[in-house]
C-alpha cells in the first residue's frame, strides 16, 4: 500500500465524498477499518480520485440542458401512465362486475344496486373477488415488478456511458404499452387493461425514477454550485454556507423540475379534456370508455414531443468504468448487495430508506383508496375526473413553486419542509378514517374531492419533491442511480404491502374505508423517525462508504 499520495485535505472533501481536484495536497492515507478487506482490519483504504468516484468531471450544465430537463419532466407527468390508464382499468373492471348475492353469478351488474358488493370472477371457476380488492392487487403487482427492475438496472446506470439509454429505453417501451390502450374499450377486456396498466406503470416509473436520479448531478454541475465550490475552496465562505448553497441548488432543481412536471400535468389534462369533449365522453358508457383510451394516447404523444429536446441536448456525464473482470449483467446485483451490507455504516441513508418505505407505502395506498372513492362518487365520468385532476395539477404548481420560495425566504432546511409535508399527508389519511363511521365526511362527497385535489399540492405534492431532495442530502456522490434506484424500490417498487394488506382488510370488513387507520399508522411512524436523521452525520458516512467501495468492490489501484 502506498504510504503517501496526492490526497485531498479535509477541507477539500465535497459533500458526500466529492473530492475537488483543485485542492489536492500530499497527506498520509487515513487509517479506516475495512472488515471486508483481505488485509488487516486497520489496513489503509485506497486513494480516491474524482474519476474513481464518478468518472470524468461532467460539463457545466447549460440553460438549454436544464430547460430540456424540465421539458422532459413536464411530458413525463404520469397522467396517462398512472392516472388515465388506472381509471380506464377501474372503469372496465367495475362494468364487468356483478352482485355475488344474485344467482346465477354475473346476472346482476353492479350499477343495479350500488350499495351491494361488486365482484368479478377471479381465481378460476366460480370463484369471485371484490373488484376494489383486485384493483389493489394490481397495484401491489405493479410495485413488486418495479422492485425487480430497479434492483437489476439501478446501480448499473452509475457506470460507463450507457446511463442516458436507461431513461430512453424505458420511455420508448412505455410509449408502446400506452398506445396499446387504444384497443381496450370494452368490459370484457378488463384483464388486458389490467396487464397494460401494470406494464405501462412499471416502465413509466422506471423512466421517472432513473430520470429523477439525474437531478443531483445536474445540480452539482450548475454554474451557481461550481461558483460556491470555488468560494469555499478559496475560504471566501464557510463550510456551513457552502453546504446550504449546495442544498438550495438541489432543492431548486428538484422543485422546479416537479413544478414544471405539474405544468405539463395540467396542460395535458386540458388537452385530454378537449379530446373527451370531441369524442362525447359524457354521451354514453361506451364513449366514456373510448374517452379514457384516447386520453392515454393524447398524454403519450405529449410526452414524446417534450422528451425530444432532452434526448438531443443531454450532455454526457459518464460514470467510472466497471472493474476489470466484471460485466453489466451481474455487477449491478453485486453493488446492490455491497450497499445492503453497509446498513450500519450508512445509518442515516438506510434509516431514511426504511422510513420512506413506510411513508411511501402509506401515501400510495391513500391515493389508491381516494381514487377508488372519487371514481365512484363521480360515477366513473372521465370528464369529471379530468376536472378534478386539473385542479390537482394547478394546486401542485402553486404548492411546489411556492414552497421553494418559502424555504428560500425563511432559510429553512430541506428536512423541515419535508416534515411539514409529511404531517399534511398524515391529516389526509386521518380524514379518510372518519369515513368509516359516517358518510357526511371522509371521502364520501363530491365537495371533499374538490377540496382534496385543491390542497394536494400543499401536502402530497411537495412531499414528493422534498422527499427526493432530502434523499439527495444522504446519497454518496457519484452513486445517484444506485441509491435513487433503491429509493425507487422503497417508494414505488416495494409499496405493495399497503395495497395487499388493505385488500385483506376490505375483504374481511366489506368496507373500503377500513384500511385508513392502518394507512395513517404507516405515515405516522416514519414521520416521527425522520426527525432523528442527521444530514451532517450522513456526509461523514457517505465519504467513508466511497472509500470502502473503492477498496473492497471496485479494486481501485493502490
Amino acid at each position: 500500500m502506498v504510504e503517501q499520495d496526492s490526497r485531498p485535505s479535509s477541507s477539500s472533501v465535497d459533500q458526500h465524498g466529492h473530492v475537488d481536484k483543485l485542492a489536492f495536497t500530499a497527506v498520509a492515507a487515513p487509517q479506516v477499518e475495512v472488515a471486508e478487506s483481505s488485509g488487516t482490519p486497520s489496513e489503509p483504504l485506497y486513494v480516491l480520485r474524482d474519476e474513481d468516484v464518478f468518472g470524468a468531471e461532467g460539463p457545466v450544465a447549460t440553460n438549454k440542458e436544464i430547460y430540456s430537463y424540465y421539458a422532459y419532466f413536464a411530458g413525463n407527468n404520469g397522467i396517462g401512465s398512472f392516472q388515465y390508464s388506472n381509471l380506464l382499468f377501474q372503469n372496465l373492471i367495475y362494468q364487468a362486475g356483478f352482485n355475488p348475492n344474485v344467482l346465477p353469478l354475473g346476472s346482476s351488474s353492479c350499477d343495479v344496486d350500488p350499495d351491494a358488493p361488486c365482484h368479478v370472477f377471479w381465481g378460476g371457476g366460480n370463484k369471485t373477488k371484490e373488484y376494489t380488492s383486485v384493483v389493489l392487487i394490481a397495484t401491489g403487482l405493479t410495485f413488486l415488478s418495479q422492485a425487480l427492475v430497479f434492483i437489476g438496472v439501478g446501480s448499473l446506470a452509475d457506470f460507463g456511458n450507457w446511463n442516458p439509454w436507461v431513461v430512453r429505453g424505458f420511455s420508448v417501451v412505455c410509449w408502446a404499452f400506452e398506445f396499446g390502450f387504444l384497443g381496450v374499450t370494452t368490459p370484457g377486456k378488463w384483464r388486458i387493461a389490467m396487464a397494460l396498466y401494470i406494464l405501462s406503470s412499471v416502465t413509466f416509473w422506471a423512466s421517472y425514477v432513473f430520470f429523477n436520479a439525474i437531478f443531483p448531478k445536474l445540480a452539482r454541475d450548475r454554474p451557481e454550485t461550481r461558483k460556491a465550490k470555488e468560494e469555499f475552496l478559496n475560504k471566501a465562505i464557510s463550510e456551513e454556507e457552502y453546504e446550504y448553497r449546495c442544498s438550495m441548488e438541489r432543492s431548486r432543481t428538484m422543485n422546479f423540475s416537479y413544478g414544471w412536471n405539474n405544468v405539463g400535468f395540467t396542460v395535458c389534462c386540458a388537452l385530454s379534456l378537449a379530446a373527451l369533449f370531441g369524442i362525447g365522453a359524457d354521451d354514453s358508457v361506451d364513449q366514456n370508455n373510448r374517452g379514457y383510451s384516447a386520453a392515454v394516447a393524447v398524454c403519450t404523444a405529449f410526452w414524446i414531443v417534450l422528451a425530444i429536446p432532452w434526448f438531443l441536448w443531454e450532455q454526457k456525464r459518464p460514470g467510472p468504468q466497471l472493474p476489470k473482470g466484471e460485466n453489466y449483467l451481474t455487477f449491478g446485483f453485486k453493488q446492490t448487495y455491497f450497499a445492503a451490507k453497509q446498513v450500519w455504516k450508512l445509518k442515516q441513508t438506510f434509516f431514511y430508506l426504511i422510513a420512506f418505505f413506510l411513508l411511501a407505502d402509506g401515501i400510495s395506498t391513500t391515493l389508491t383508496l381516494v381514487s377508488i372513492a372519487q371514481t365512484q362518487v363521480v360515477e366513473f365520468s372521465a370528464t369529471q375526473n379530468t376536472y378534478l385532476i386539473i385542479v390537482q395539477g394547478g394546486s401542485c404548481i402553486f404548492g411546489v413553486f411556492g414552497s421553494y420560495y418559502v424555504q428560500q425566504y425563511f432559510k429553512l432546511r430541506t428536512k423541515t419542509m419535508l416534515q411539514v409535508a409529511n404531517f399534511g399527508c398524515l391529516l389526509v389519511a386521518l380524514w379518510g378514517m372518519i369515513g368509516i363511521w359516517t358518510t357526511k365526511v371522509g371521502y364520501h362527497n363530491l365537495w371533499e374531492f374538490w377540496f382534496f385535489n385543491g390542497q394536494f399540492g400543499f401536502t402530497l405534492g411537495i412531499q414528493f419533491s422534498y422527499g427526493q431532495a432530502f434523499m439527495a442530502e444522504l446519497v454518496p456522490k457519484g452513486r445517484e442511480y444506485l441509491f435513487f434506484g433503491l429509493l425507487g424500490i422503497v417508494s414505488k417498487g416495494s409499496a405493495w404491502i399497503g395495497p395487499i394488506v388493505s385488500s385483506a382488510i376490505v375483504d374481511a370488513n366489506g368496507n373500503q374505508w377500513t384500511p385508513f387507520p392502518f394507512i395513517a399508522a404507516l405515515i405516522f411512524v416514519p414521520w416521527v423517525g425522520i426527525f432523528f436523521i442527521s444530514e451532517e452525520k450522513s456526509r461523514k458516512e457517505c465519504a467513508a462508504y466511497l472509500e470502502r467501495e473503492a477498496a473492497v468492490l471496485r479494486k481501485v489501484t493502490k
